[in-house]
């Protein structure tokens, strides 16, 4: 019954995502105006993908037709903003090196350190003349980072290693080390995060732990590889540099025996980054840039199975089984966190204790609302939490059916917040 469950979750979770577009507000004149580059989750997909003019990540889901588009709508209210493509199920190192490579418009570098300790490749797809900004990001031009769910793992990894470097990478390779690994780059005026799982999710460990999962996983990726190539549906799985999707200048992937094993056990991939403990090791590696702004916003609708109550809007149907797999943890230790408290309070899929703040940043963490009330200034280099929005679910972000009167009012307010300083 436990691999039918976790076999069910891996599916919806990858392509199950149903979305309803929303509201209107206003954007007021800031202090600054930088553009807005939004970096989609675990299973989303970009501008670049031929569904996305059907059906945006960042307002429609996988409903055709859909009208809503955050980021076309900023646009046409005066904010710059881009949605770029990256690995939907890598892990948040490699989709940190491939959306730099996007941003700079260059052949995406893996890191000659990293790529020989999981066994890729270094060097995977080449955005050369094909910068998401139309020009290749000079690292002086201010940008903001905004990560809805794994995308908020992206961000921070991005924002650190730009701020300070990798000291791995530079032993590697030297002075022939990428920009991306070098550091000393105050280039992200704000990271923000939206229903992020910081701090990991139980139902990632659930899916992760059982090995046969992610052999399960990386096979069915290299045969939809050998069979569509790089377009499947929504997205393309983007692991040419594995092995398992076609590399850039191939047509179909062949199959990879030595990319299924390194892609489900070496720790690489998006599922491993999620549970608690890979969140655990990717928070000793993030620091925060000093420079940077960081504010992160939450989402709680917990459906409990133990007394059969329902929120009052409910849950985004295919976050039943999940809301049901974070239930079955409570009062239980993983990865040696007890789950209890908010840790059993979720919005589907993502803890609110996880979602808050990265939990080796809590003692500087403040609330947002607070501070603004008490009348202190906003500082960089530290989390800012805003208050949590109960009955949404972890899609609301996304434009669905909890979110639609205020969908755009929402996201203008965001922007409001991060260009007031």
């Amino acid at each position: 019954m436990k691999k039918i469950i976790s076999f069910i979750m891996a599916a919806v979770l990858v392509f199950g995502v149903i979305l309803i577009p929303a509201g209107a507000a206003e954007i007021e004149n800031g202090k600054t105006n930088y553009p807005y580059i939004f970096v989609h989750g675990m299973g989303g997909w970009g501008a670049e993908t031929s569904y996305y003019s059907l059906s945006p990540y960042w307002g429609g889901g996988l409903m055709p037709g859909s009208e809503t588009d955050i980021v076309k709508i900023l646009n046409e209210n005066g904010i710059e903003a881009y949605a770029p493509s990256i690995g939907p199920l890598s892990s948040a190192w490699d989709r940190a090196c491939e959306l730099y490579a996007q941003l700079a418009g260059t052949v995406v570098d893996y890191g000659k350190a990293h790529s020989d300790a999981h066994g890729h490749d270094r060097y995977g797809f080449s955005y050369e003349g094909k910068a998401t900004m139309g020009e290749p990001w000079n690292l002086k031009d201010k940008i903001n980072l905004v990560g809805h769910s794994f995308g908020g793992a992206t961000v921070r990894l991005l924002t650190s290693l730009l701020a300070f470097g990798d000291e791995d990478e530079i032993a590697a390779t030297g002075e022939a080390t990428s920009p991306l690994f070098t550091g000393g780059h105050n280039c992200i005026h704000s990271c923000i995060t939206l229903s992020a799982p910081h701090n990991g999710s139980q139902v990632a460990n659930q899916l992760v732990d059982p090995q046969w999962t992610m052999n399960l996983m990386a096979t069915a990726m290299n045969v939809i590889g050998m069979i569509f190539g790089n377009e499947f549906l929504v997205f393309s799985f983007q692991l040419g540099h594995m092995g398992l999707t076609p590399k850039q200048d191939e047509f179909r992937a062949f199959l990879s025996v030595d990319g299924i094993k390194s892609y489900a056990s070496s720790n690489d991939n998006c599922g491993y980054d999620m549970t608690l403990r890979g969140a655990a090791e990717l928070n000793e590696k993030i620091k925060l840039a000093p420079d940077t702004y960081y504010y992160s916003y939450t989402t709680e609708n917990t459906w409990s199975i133990s007394d059969m109550k329902l929120p009052d809007k409910g849950l985004n149907l295919i976050f039943y089984i999940s809301s049901m797999m974070l239930d079955s943890t409570k009062g239980k230790t993983v990865d040696g966190i007890e789950i209890e408290g908010d840790w059993a309070l979720n919005d589907g899929i993502v803890p609110l204790a996880s979602a808050r703040y990265p939990s080796c940043d809590a003692e500087t963490a403040l609330s947002y609302e607070s501070e603004v009330k008490k009348g202190n200034s906003i500082q960089t280099g530290r989390w800012y939490y805003f208050d949590t929005m109960h009955g949404m679910d972890h899609f609301d972000f996304c434009g669905t059916k909890d979110y639609p009167e205020g969908f755009e009012e929402f996201y203008f307010g965001m922007v409001n917040t991060a260009n007031s300083r």
